[in-house]
């Protein structure tokens, strides 16, 4: 008996096309391979993506770890999902206004005030909590933080925070955001789309509350704006505007 030879494990990995791919058992490695293959145009606007349950055979995972990345991505606009119809890449092309990015300047003018910009710091690091989300990337990946002021009337006006994916966008030198603002440089020479727009209130921190003249911890209004270049996002804004600040939104 010592001469039998042991049965092979049974492998239960289809062959063909699927070998020589990975099995992905997190949530965040599925999410990173559906935004690879729409980014890539396998998965074009508008197209059905394959089911939960085909995914999770081809990616050698739980159904439910599928459902908790797709969720994701539908939260960001990236994908539709409806009950008895399925999941699609959203058709961002039949809505997208070009060049249509609100910039701060025309707040500003609009108020009849004399305009001013400053960028106050920039950093390449990895993403906060809040940027990981709305640019749906993991936290080992890098991006670039620009930090500003605007004034009106050489009063503080708005401090602004934005978080770019240089993987997603081809950057200029960073240097150039000390003239021209990064939201106006996307709205100049990109075809992006701003798809996700919050408001809320928190108390003014650090350089915001020093850039804005406040004392920290006074309540301001954040307004917080996702920006997407071919249905993926791009670039994630938060912008921070003192007391007594209105929001008027035009026809």
């Amino acid at each position: 008996m010592n001469n039998i030879s042991p049965a092979p494990a049974l492998s239960f990995r289809s062959s063909g096309a699927d070998e020589g791919r990975r099995r992905l058992n997190t949530w965040q490695a599925i999410r990173a391979d559906v935004l690879a293959r729409i980014r890539s145009g396998e998965w074009a606007p508008g197209a059905l993506i394959p089911t939960e349950q085909a995914l999770s055979v081809e990616m050698g995972c739980a159904r439910a770890t599928v459902n908790r990345a797709l969720r994701e991505l539908a939260d960001s606009g990236i994908i539709q999902r409806r009950r008895k119809v399925g999941t699609r890449v959203s058709a961002t092309t039949s809505r997208r206004t070009v060049l249509s990015l609100p910039v701060i300047r025309d707040e500003v003018e609009a108020l009849g005030a004399r305009y001013g910009y400053q960028m106050t710091d920039w950093v390449s690091c990895l993403p906060s909590a809040a940027a990981m989300r709305a640019l749906q990337v993991d936290g080992a990946q890098m991006l670039v933080l620009i930090k500003s002021r605007y004034l009106a009337d050489d009063r503080p006006h708005c401090c602004e925070a934005i978080w770019l994916n240089p993987q997603a966008l081809d950057l200029p030198d960073l240097r150039d955001f000390h003239d021209e603002p990064p939201q106006e440089w996307l709205a100049r020479t990109l075809p992006v789309t701003q798809s996700r727009f919050s408001i809320l209130a928190e108390g003014a921190t650090g350089s915001c509350a020093v850039n804005l003249g406040i004392t920290p911890g006074t309540p301001v209004m954040v307004i917080e704006r996702v920006n997407t270049l071919g249905g993926l996002p791009v670039s994630f804004t938060r912008q921070f505007y003192p007391p007594m600040h209105r929001l008027v939104l035009g026809e």
